[in-house]
């Protein structure tokens, strides 16, 4: 059975952007709360983009992202573009990647998974209603973005209202069933 605890949007810490163009809402995270010298191990998050610019630089960490609120967020790198156009569509980019913002139709919500790439693999999986995920040994982060969810894990229900999420800490495995979702899965495994 995995280790289950709940983290409640009233606790969530707020971090300021490196550009300080807005805040990182922490909804859990490992190492420091501090980007410098690589201090957050890794760091589960959401954050609204207001606005059109560049993305903070984040060399060394790996960023997986997904739009829970508005449409058509197209990050534009030197070389390509990231389309997040579609909600509920999560993307992989490298975070020292130089990237800008283009809002087509205003501004949007998004969750981010972000996390040393020397140290961790990470992943991002929405589970819609009926959806079965299988969780591996590893950190799980179960967050409901957009109203109250249930799933059962391990045979267990639990019910997260809008913004609330539950901490996996999973020694082998465990299998999520969402009742009613969306769902993100948020999962952190150490690199041997």
């Amino acid at each position: 059975m995995p280790r289950v605890e709940r983290l409640a949007s009233e606790s969530y810490r707020r971090i300021p952007w490196k550009n300080g163009r807005g805040e990182l809402i922490v909804i859990d995270l490992d190492g420091e709360e501090s980007w410098e010298h690589m201090g957050v191990a890794w760091h589960f998050g959401r954050t609204a983009i207001i606005e059109e610019g560049p993305f903070s630089d984040y060399t060394g960490y790996e960023r997986l992202q997904v739009v829970i609120r508005g449409t058509w967020l197209v990050l534009i790198a030197p070389d390509h573009e990231i389309d997040l156009r579609v909600p509920m569509r999560p993307q992989r980019y490298d975070g020292g990647l130089p990237v800008r913002t283009v809002l087509e139709h205003g501004s949007v919500q998004v969750v981010n998974l972000i996390a040393n790439r020397t140290r961790f693999d990470i992943e991002m999986r929405i589970g819609k209603t009926g959806a079965e995920i299988t969780c591996k040994t590893g950190r799980h982060i179960v967050y409901a973005p957009t109203g109250t969810t249930h799933v059962t894990i391990d045979g267990h229900t639990y019910t997260l209202a809008e913004d609330h999420a539950l901490r996996l800490r999973i020694n082998s495995k465990a299998h999520i069933a969402v009742q009613d979702g969306p769902v993100i899965v948020g999962s952190i495994h150490d690199k041997p």
